[in-house]
C-alpha cells in the first residue's frame, strides 16, 4: 500500500484503489485524467484506458490493489513508458497520453505485441512529478547504458523510462521444434540510456 499526502494537489489514481483517508479531500470521477479529450479518444480506440478517480485537497490517502507490491517512480522531466495495468496512482503534475509501440523498434515492437498477447500501446506518463507502479514480487529498476543492454522476458517488463530503443531477440533453433526449448524463446533488448523497470514474477 502506499500514503499519498496531500497539500492543496490533486492526484489521480485506480477507481477502486482507495482504502482509506484523512483529511480534506474531495473525491470525484476523472475522465480525462489530465488528459485532452483527443488523449481520452485515444485511450478508448487502443484499449489503453483505465478508469481514474481524482482526490483533491489536504490529508492523506491510501491507495493498494490486490495486495500487489507497489513502487513509486520518479520522473524528472522525461517520460514513463508503463503498462496501464501496472499504473495504481500518479500526480496531477504528469502529463498521460498514449503511444503506439510500433514507433520504439519499429517491426519489433509490433512482434513483441503480438507475441505476448499485451496490446501495441502503452501508456505515457510525461513531465515531473511520481507515479505508483504495480508489481506482482519487488519491482526492479535496471539500469541500461549505450554499453550494457539489457534484456527482458515480456511478461515480467512493466515499463521504462530515458532514450531507449527495443528490438526483439529470439534463440530459435531446432531445440525448439522438439519440444527442448527453454521457455524464454524470445526476449526484449532494450539499448541506449534509461531505465527498465520488471516485475519479481511473470504474469
Amino acid at each position: 500500500m502506499i500514503e499519498v499526502k496531500l497539500n492543496n494537489e490533486e492526484i489521480f489514481a485506480k477507481k477502486g484503489a482507495m482504502i482509506s483517508y484523512q483529511g480534506n479531500v474531495a473525491f470525484s470521477r476523472s475522465f480525462l485524467g489530465g488528459q485532452g479529450v483527443q488523449g481520452l479518444a485515444e485511450r478508448a480506440v487502443t484499449n489503453e484506458g483505465y478508469a481514474l478517480m481524482s482526490a483533491k485537497g489536504t490529508g492523506s490517502v491510501y491507495y493498494a490493489q490486490g495486495g500487489l507490491f507497489v513502487t513509486i517512480v520518479p520522473v524528472r522531466g522525461e517520460t514513463l513508458y508503463v503498462e496501464s495495468d501496472n499504473v495504481l496512482a500518479f500526480d496531477a503534475r504528469l502529463t498521460p497520453g498514449t503511444m503506439f509501440l510500433g514507433n520504439q523498434g519499429g517491426v519489433s515492437g509490433l512482434v513483441r505485441g503480438a507475441a505476448t498477447g499485451q496490446g501495441l500501446f502503452t501508456t505515457t506518463l510525461q513531465g515531473t512529478g511520481e507515479v505508483a507502479i504495480l508489481s506482482d514480487g519487488n519491482a526492479i529498476g535496471l539500469p541500461v547504458t549505450n554499453e550494457v543492454p539489457v534484456f527482458v522476458d515480456p511478461q515480467a517488463y512493466i515499463g521504462h523510462t530515458g532514450q531507449l530503443s527495443s528490438s526483439i531477440v529470439t534463440d530459435l533453433n531446432w531445440k525448439t521444434f522438439v519440444g527442448q526449448a527453454s521457455g524464454e524463446s524470445y526476449q526484449v533488448k532494450f539499448s541506449g540510456q534509461g531505465t527498465v523497470y520488471i516485475q519479481a514474477s511473470e504474469r
